[in-house]
């Protein structure tokens, strides 16, 4: 690849030469705003990459928008030093004036576009929008986000176009995607930044980087998150996640919660790391950020402990929730400032912390906790589930006060020291801005409707995936855009279906349903259809990335100029062997082959193979879709709604069936009767006595003995009212054959 730089006319022409396109970037100092850049790639008619775009200013008490022609823009010199185009420009409204300098360089398929001055008078910079785009079609990146919206990626001309501000080189106070509310006629990439008023009423000169990226190939339009130092890995490859949702400020809280979580125990659940609600801490709603005190209504500190103590009797894993945002409104000392040098205000009686302030008082406040309650995960709030720009100290009287730079960086050290004291998870949402710093997120996706969005997995897989454990996608409300319908929270749910294949499809964590809502089939099943597959995937890296349509399987670029990955049905292959298939797809099946077996993926189904063979499917294999997987030592089934034969067991409902030591347990997740078990699936070869049937219910410690019809086959099981396990054994006096 080679880029030149030449003068033609007036105008500066940045040249990217390489195999797949020649590209060419056009600076022609007229307008002093970003409307003068137009790109031409391989001699097609110019695009405007950000018409109408630039610095906004604040000149006789008002703001004005980049293209505003009551500014005058003087343009002061335009030349060409070495390999960059520096351009000064003075801007007069009134007697007030502005000088600003761009200067413009070409970094291989990057124009780099850096822009500095304003004398505190300028209020952001816009991006504009694209004019001149042949049949353009926007694409979003899950987890590269801007708070709650997406830059948005051009593909137009076989290319794709960036617009993106550096944000290692920013002085603003925030940064913006593209505007919430559409304009008719208009193509936004990218919002752009803001500057806000520091509490002595001037603003940050501007100091940015505009990165303007066209090639052929995707992954290059796409910078890679920051390199920031990798948390120590922590035992999560195997964990399922449940964060219990809110707790009822009552005594009986406690009880509840670990009656349920021994609920989960009894089924086989046993890797689960338990994440506690700010609600331990408080009686009311609303932060609890640096808490120490146990919530009082729920019987305070000894009741926590004595809680804590039993989950870990359990053997699970948990998560003690902290917040290094949120101050009592008291301690005024310690808070971040408004522009007009209030504290910032986060509820009813709290107000931000200064986010320099947030490490030290973060680790000591981490080292309390675990003191005061042992050792536990620290499940942290707010520093990767919201961006950077939600928490600006805007205190002229501190180092680097407005910028969202600055915060960031407070972030990232306060949750580097955190994992290096102890093992830490957090909330996501934003957590790209943070890979590796944690051990593992909670990944929230961004947006009004993450669901609705095509399934690409490949930012996520090869930028985060290799640096952290992430779990789940949000709640599975927070994954649809909002309330789902009481009667469609189950455990065969379409909501439930699309969740699960989306969780595995990104490589995350399984992340239980609240119980409460959606029931105990549902965790259930999330938890043995997932479990066993993670091992298989968390902490190993992906080989290869396939977008399926028509038969084809192709690379993501390809998949994007062909608008392939709109079908949201996907390959990915993993260096373990591991390889898994998803239909992300809202309408058409899709046929998957393997070996001599065909299974048929309806919309929200996978298909999950280990270097042996196929691990579990949620699919149509020829008699309506059921769920399966085969765990190590488990097998899950659920064969919705209709009578079959999978392997071990005749039944029409969900079971997980275990072997061990000469016996045969089921566990029967809303079976109708009968249930019918066939010992000689495991027991091959062998004459068997007439065989026994112990129920185990929750109200005796002790099974006991019901009476079972023997078949040629095995064993017919008719359920009894509060049994949750069947042991299929041998009799009394029989032992053990071998014995």
């Amino acid at each position: 690849m080679a880029t030149t730089l030449k003068k033609e006319g007036i105008s500066y022409i940045f040249e990217s030469r390489s195999l797949s396109a020649v590209v060419r970037y056009i600076y022609t100092p007229i307008e002093g705003n970003l409307s003068d850049l137009e790109i031409e790639i391989n001699n097609n008619d110019a695009i405007r990459p950000a018409q109408g775009g630039g610095i906004t200013i604040d000149m006789g008490n008002r703001e004005w928008p980049a293209d505003d022609e009551d500014i005058e823009r003087h343009l002061i010199s335009c030349e060409q030093v070495d390999d960059v185009v520096e351009a000064r420009w003075q801007w007069k409204h009134g007697e007030e004036l502005a000088d600003f300098l761009f200067c413009f360089s070409i970094r291989g398929k990057t124009l780099q576009v850096e822009l500095e001055g304003g004398n505190g008078k300028a209020t952001g910079l816009s991006l504009g929008w694209v004019e001149g785009a042949l049949h353009p079609r926007l694409i979003h990146l899950p987890y590269f986000n801007l708070g709650e919206a997406y830059p948005g990626i051009l593909c137009t001309q076989g290319a794709f176009i960036s617009s993106l501000l550096e944000i290692s080189h920013t002085r603003a106070t925030r940064l913006d995607a593209a505007p919430p509310v559409p304009v008719a006629g208009r193509l936004f990439l990218n919002g752009g930044c803001s500057y806000a008023q520091r509490s002595d009423g001037k603003r940050n000169p501007v100091h940015e980087c505009w990165l303007l990226t066209v090639s052929r190939h995707f992954e290059e339009v796409i910078p890679p998150p920051p390199a920031l130092e990798i948390a120590s890995e922590v035992p999560l490859r195997e964990v399922v996640w449940y964060n219990i949702p809110a707790l009822s400020s009552a005594e009986e809280s406690y009880v509840e919660v670990y009656e349920q979580l021994r609920t989960l125990k009894q089924w086989g659940m046993d890797k689960l790391l338990v994440n506690h609600p700010a609600d331990v801490w408080r009686d009311e709603p609303g932060p609890a950020g640096l808490a120490l005190e146990a919530s009082a209504a729920k019987g305070g500190d000894d009741a926590l402990k004595e809680y804590l103590e039993a989950v870990a009797d359990l053997g699970f894993s948990y998560g003690l929730y902290a917040n290094y945002r949120d101050l009592p409104a008291s301690r005024q000392q310690q808070a971040a400032r408004l522009p007009d040098g209030n504290p910032v205000p986060t509820g009813a009686d709290t107000v931000l912390l200064r986010p320099s302030l947030a490490e030290s008082m973060g680790i000591e406040h981490a080292n309390a906790l675990e003191t005061k309650f042992g050792k536990s995960y620290l499940y942290l709030d707010a520093h990767a589930a919201t961006p950077p720009w939600d928490r600006v100290d805007c205190d002229a009287g501190i180092e680097r006060p407005a910028s969202l730079l600055s915060t960031l960086q407070a972030d990232q050290a306060l949750l580097a020291g955190l994992s290096r004291r102890g093992p830490t998870v957090g909330l996501g949402g934003s957590h790209w801005l943070y890979p590796g710093l944690l051990q593992g997120y909670a990944a929230r996706l961004a947006g009004p409707n993450p669901a609705g969005m095509p399934l690409l997995v490949d930012f996520d897989l090869h930028h985060l995936h290799p640096f952290q454990t992430d779990a789940g996608l949000g709640s599975v409300e927070e994954f649809f855009g909002g309330p789902i319908p009481t009667e469609e929270k189950n455990s065969r749910s379409i909501h439930l279906d699309r969740y699960l294949a989306t969780t595995l499809a990104f490589g995350h964590a399984a992340c239980l349903p609240h119980i409460r809502e959606w029931g105990l089939a549902a965790a259930l099943k999330t938890y043995f259809l997932l479990q066993p597959l993670q091992r298989h995937y968390l902490g190993t890296q992906v080989e290869s990335i396939h977008y399926h349509h028509n038969g084809n399987f192709l690379e993501l670029t390809e998949a994007l100029i062909s608008g392939a990955h709109e079908y949201s049905q996907l390959r990915v292959t993993y260096r373990s062997g591991f390889q898994l298939h998803v239909n992300g797809g809202w309408l058409e099946p899709w046929t998957v082959q393997v070996g001599e077996q065909s299974f048929s993926l309806p919309p929200a189904s996978f298909l999950a193979c280990g270097s042996k063979g196929v691990l579990a499917y949620s699919a149509d294999v020829g008699a309506g879709r059921i769920d399966y997987c085969q765990g190590p030592d488990y097998l899950y089934l659920d064969t919705r709604g209709t009578r079959m034969n999978l392997g071990p067991v005749v039944l029409d409902g969900a079971a997980v069936v275990r072997h061990h030591d000469w016996a045969i347990d089921v566990y029967p997740i809303d079976c109708t009767d009968p249930i019918e078990v066939l010992p000689t699936y495991f027991w091959q070869d062998r004459r068997l006595p007439r065989l026994r049937v112990l129920a185990f219910t929750w109200a005796e410690s002790e099974p006991e003995t019901v009476k079972a019809e023997t078949t040629e086959k095995g064993v017919v099981i008719q359920q009894i009212p509060g049994a949750y396990k069947y042991r299929v054994t041998l009799p009394e006096w029989m032992v053990a054959p071998g014995n």
